[in-house]
């Protein structure tokens, strides 16, 4: 189908932008000029309480993004949030490029690692994002890594990162399944060959986003309700025999 241009723009690097995406809209992230690692969270935009959940995806899903995967709420609304609708990067081997294994960077971990205190980092840069809709540190959650070149061992449980064999113009879309409130990273690992960056040292490309009306509304999900059962736990008086 055509979908109709909305909104578009492009996150300089070491930085984070936040932007709406309407139920029934989609939002594309692109490789505006090479390879480059993105991050992503939503939150549903009339009540960010309701956030994604890695783990719930991941149980309901995998761990891998796709076409027709869709991200999934935390409890207690457990609910599809969006749907990956279109993926155009072109995998060289047995690695998958799109996931939530691990988590974002931040100044703080990379510090810890490498001894670098003060270097930019997704997490200062997701603040930056969601700071002019009113939400702070502690509304970060689950994130997506985008365009991140990644293999899983399943023996040991480690996980092997690798540059990225995405390019320029390639793209992920995601579908929204309800008001969503979205922020996008440029992560400073850049192509994902190194750990971390140093502006004005090393290459990070921008990323672009752009939001597209569709005119098809998605289909209504049974009511959503608390499911948990109406009682009230009293703890049984203890015993001293």
């Amino acid at each position: 189908p055509q979908f109709n241009l909305i909104n578009s723009f492009v996150i300089p690097p070491f930085e984070g932008r936040g932007f709406m995406v309407r139920k029934g809209q989609t939002f594309r992230v692109i490789e505006e000029e090479g390879v480059q690692i993105g991050d992503l969270i939503i939150w549903n935009a009339i009540d960010p309480k309701e956030y994604f959940s890695a783990t719930r995806t991941w149980t309901l899903e995998g761990w891998v993004i796709k076409v027709f995967t869709r991200l999934w709420s935390e409890l207690p609304w457990l609910r599809p949030m969006a749907t990956c609708i279109a993926d155009t990067v072109v995998s060289q081997d047995a690695a998958f490029y799109h996931h939530w294994i691990g988590t974002h960077c931040a100044t703080e971990w990379t510090e810890m690692r490498v001894g670098l205190p003060g270097l930019n980092s997704c997490h200062i840069n997701f603040l930056q994002a969601i700071e002019p809709f009113g939400l702070k540190e502690e509304d970060i959650h689950d994130n997506l890594n985008l365009f991140q070149k990644m293999t899983l061992e399943p023996e040991s449980g480690k996980i092997m990162a690798t540059r990225s064999d995405s390019k320029k113009d390639d793209h992920i879309e995601f579908y929204a399944e309800m008001d969503l409130m979205a922020a996008v990273t440029v992560c400073p690992n850049g192509d994902n060959a190194r750990y971390y960056s140093v502006p004005g040292k090393d290459i990070v490309y921008p990323l672009r986003i752009e939001v597209y009306d569709t005119g098809i509304q998605p289909k209504e999900f049974p009511s959503w309700t608390d499911w948990r059962p109406r009682w009230h736990w009293v703890a049984p008086p203890m015993s001293y025999h």
